[in-house]
């Protein structure tokens, strides 16, 4: 007796593409390489705004601390407290975040499981009046939705499509990774403004080399953001250096003049 077989040659676009089916040639909700792509450039999300956050947000603490003082290890210490707190902070608060998300998405995809089942009739007719919005005939509307009842997981795909506006895979997957990913690439990006006070070199030298590596780095980010999005990658990795810039500017005028503010001395850049 043959083996029975658990899947299923579907020509797309010119492409044999093979399907699970567990043993049943049933509808199956689409997951293409494009949609595959997709996800896995949103995902770079987390690196790329971690290494952001963690340039932007330490080159402004130690801008600004460099400004007030030239304390070498009261810089680096600080530094090092911001890197450490923040690349814990944003794991946390990427993982709390993502779970938080994927609980409400399953909420929503329970609701309308229930609704389904329990007024199936009101559901069927909120359905149609979808396709209809879409442009279709009734005749076409009946056609399709009457096709998508015989098929409940695919009908419940469309219907939270509809409805809420979301994807069923969006409750799936864990966040660790991100959360790894997000804290990590926080902490690569932090470490940029410090690098230089671990170096035998003046106060000055310092602050203005902790700049351009932030600045080489912002624009790096920039433009590989700019190159995934389809915007040009060097207007992209100037407007973030331009941030950048202004991060400097503000943190280390705040910590030259506020401490005259409040009676404390304090320091040029030249030391």
């Amino acid at each position: 007796m043959s083996e029975q077989r658990n899947s299923l040659a579907i020509d797309v676009d010119n492409r044999l593409v093979d399907v699970a089916t567990k043993g049943r040639h049933a509808a199956r909700i689409p997951d293409t390489p494009e949609r595959q792509r997709l996800e896995r450039q949103r995902r770079i999300r987390e690196v790329v705004f971690g290494a952001q956050d963690g340039v932007l947000t330490t080159l402004g603490i130690v801008s600004g601390l460099g400004g007030a003082t030239n304390d070498r290890p009261t810089i680096l210490l600080t530094g090092f407290l911001s890197l450490l707190v923040g690349a814990i902070s944003m794991g946390v608060g990427e993982y709390l975040g993502g779970k938080a998300e994927r609980e409400v998405v399953s909420n929503a995809i329970a609701f309308e499981r229930r609704e389904m089942v329990e007024t199936p009739d009101e559901e069927y007719a909120e359905q149609l009046a979808y396709y209809r919005l879409k442009g279709f005939t009734d005749e076409e509307a009946q056609i399709i939705v009457a096709r998508l009842a015989k098929n409940p997981d695919i009908w419940l795909h469309e219907m939270v499509r509809d409805e809420f506006g979301i994807d069923l895979r969006e409750a799936e997957g864990g966040s660790l990774g991100s959360a790894l990913a997000m804290g990590a690439s926080f902490a690569v990006g932090a470490a940029l403004p410090v690098v230089p006070y671990l170096f035998p070199i003046d106060h000055a030298a310092a602050i203005v080399v902790g700049f351009v590596l932030a600045a080489v780095a912002l624009f790096t980010i920039g433009a590989f953001a700019g190159r995934l999005a389809g915007r040009n990658p060097v207007l992209k990795g100037l407007e973030i250096v331009a941030f950048g810039a202004g991060v400097f500017g503000i943190s280390y005028v705040a910590g030259h003049y506020i401490p005259a503010l409040l009676g404390r001395s304090s320091i040029s850049l030249g030391g």
